[in-house]
């Protein structure tokens, strides 16, 4: 057990203290009432304030908690480490990680690309170097180190990697669950474009002759199961518009596909691109969801990670979502807020730790294939370099892949095998 004194017991700190030791670090915590309290304990203990306590371990108290900066804070840099809000040349860990956890830059940034989205290259974690590695993680396991060696034997650090799949499920279905006018157009378009093949193919699958060639996507991640904890699937289910591409949900074909594979795989939803500004569009496709599978839906993924902060977080909040899992990267691999651990989302308006846990993910399929432009063999080393860091702080490396890629149909021929190399060596 860890006897923890708060000098400044804030919400803000309570939130940041109880993340950093209880749900990262697994410790068993009590929390002392008091200075007086705090003195008399036993066994391993630790401060965080202005006042230092013989015996105790102590983190310096900078009050950029319940002060945060107008200005983006200094980080030094030494060597390989980064450091923030320095007291007396010692780091206040639980300021720096409520910066970062509480999005505090992301809410703040007025710079927005075409999409609505704050530019990767805008943000402080890109720009201070913090998103290359799981600075938050690196920094909480040398506390777990240091705590373990002042008390050996009598604090244990319960730290466990995993991997996490997750597939956004754009189309669904390449040619069924179409309505027959988009059918004729798209065979129109092919034969305009050469594509001659594609016509037979699309009524053959139409017609039940032979199956949709998406459906192979989710037959590449069963192949995979052994090597991740968790699988989830993420369904758009919008298909009109220049950004909405889903198969039509009440047609039979998209109701059976849902169905069978809701019965292996955890589902949520996929918002459509409009969702982020007008909320009723989330709750019209979260019904069709829910209605499909006959199971309550409390996953979400905001479709082309567009979100309005603290708006969409908090529509999440107060409709019963659990989990968020829009927090990564359009353009690069990386971690966006400096951690590959879930943590509650802070509602920094209310003062308020919600129920909604975000679950941050390192690296996105289309966003080395398509912004950065690479090939399979740079994918493959991408993702694999990004599994070996997380692993090497016991954190839940989290990939998104979409539905399209892992088909293997035609032009997507070679993902289905960078997946199968990502994953078996992302395994536990």
């Amino acid at each position: 057990m860890l006897v923890v004194h708060l000098e400044q017991p804030s919400a803000r700190t309570l939130f940041v203290v109880r993340h950093v030791l209880e749900r990262m670090l697994g410790l068993a915590v009590h929390y002392a009432h008091g200075a007086a309290e705090f003195r008399s304990a036993n066994g391993p203990r630790l401060s965080y304030g202005k006042e230092r306590f013989e015996g105790a371990f102590n983190i310096p108290f900078s009050g950029m908690i319940d002060e945060l900066p107008e200005q983006d804070p200094e980080v030094i840099v030494d060597g390989d480490t980064r450091r923030m809000f320095l007291v007396n040349g010692e780091a206040d860990l639980f300021a720096g990680v409520f910066y970062l956890l509480s999005l505090t830059d992301e809410i703040r940034c007025t710079v927005r690309d075409a999409h609505g989205r704050v530019p990767s290259a805008a943000l402080f974690t890109v720009r201070n170097g913090l998103a290359d590695r799981p600075w938050i993680d690196e920094q909480v396991i040398k506390l777990g180190i240091a705590l373990e060696n002042e008390w050996p034997g009598e604090l244990h650090c319960a730290l466990r990697y995993s991997n996490c799949v997750t597939v956004d499920m754009d189309n669904i279905l390449r040619y069924a669950g179409r309505p027959f006018s988009r059918a004729v157009g798209a065979s129109v378009k092919d034969l305009l474009h050469g594509e001659w093949s594609a016509v037979p193919e699309r009524w053959r699958v139409r017609s039940g002759n032979i199956p949709d060639p998406f459906e192979r996507a989710i037959e590449v991640v069963a192949a995979q199961r052994g090597t991740f904890r968790r699988a989830i699937l993420f369904y758009l289910l919008r298909g009109e518009g220049e950004f909405d591409h889903a198969a039509d949900p009440s047609h039979p074909a998209t109701q059976a596909h849902i169905r069978r594979c809701a019965e292996a795989f955890d589902v949520g939803i996929h918002p459509s691109y409009g969702s982020s500004v007008k909320g009723t569009l989330q709750e019209e496709e979260r019904a069709i969801l829910q209605q499909t599978i006959n199971k309550d839906v409390r996953l979400s993924r905001q479709h082309f990670l567009r979100w309005q902060l603290p708006g969409t977080l908090r529509y999440l909040v107060d409709a019963g979502y659990v989990e968020d899992h829009t927090l990564g990267f359009t353009d690069r691999a990386g971690f966006r807020v400096g951690t590959c651990r879930p943590f509650p989302w802070y509602d920094l308006e209310r003062e308020q730790e919600t129920k909604l846990m975000l679950h941050p993910f390192a690296v996105m399929d289309s966003a080395l294939i398509e912004q950065q432009r690479m090939d399979p063999h740079a994918v493959v080393k991408t993702m694999n370099a990004m599994s070996d860091k997380v692993r090497a702080v016991s954190g839940q490396f989290i990939s998104v892949w979409h539905d399209r890629y892992l088909s293997g149909h035609r032009e997507f021929a070679p993902w289905p095998d960078v997946f199968e190399q990502v994953m078996q060596h992302a395994r536990p």
